[in-house]
């Protein structure tokens, strides 16, 4: 399945900063417009407040910050998204982000395009 990626905008939070350049490469690689990668929750908040998206990548774990916040205000303004994290687990998340699409890591390229493809289809750009 060809990849539907180019000209999207796609918000990376990671914490860790190999497997966050990694993503942006990733990203940028399939033509779409990384924004970050934001290695914190404030960063991450503050480019979702300040950029057009199409879709995100979001690290569960933030060091000590859960990705929670930046979730909810996703949800808020109807930018889907993906979480990316070793606890998929569904009773790892809130109850309001049980169902959500979650990629365990180590996630395999070709998983976190498709998913991101399926993203950005279900959300036309404006």
């Amino acid at each position: 399945m060809p990849c539907q990626l180019t000209g999207k905008r796609i918000l990376i939070v990671e914490d860790n900063p190999i497997l966050a350049y990694d993503l942006e490469t990733l990203v940028s690689d399939a033509g779409a417009g990384a924004v970050g990668p934001a290695l914190d929750l404030s960063t991450g908040l503050q480019l979702a407040r300040e950029n057009q998206l199409d879709a995100a990548l979001l690290d569960i774990d933030l060091g000590s910050e859960r990705v929670w916040p930046l979730a909810r205000e996703l949800v808020q303004h109807n930018v889907p998204f993906s979480f990316i994290s070793a606890r998929c687990r569904q009773e790892d998340l809130p109850e309001d982000f049980q169902g959500s699409v979650c990629l365990e890591k180590p996630a395999r390229s070709s998983d976190i395009l498709v998913t991101l493809d399926q993203l950005t289809a279900a959300h036309p750009t404006a």
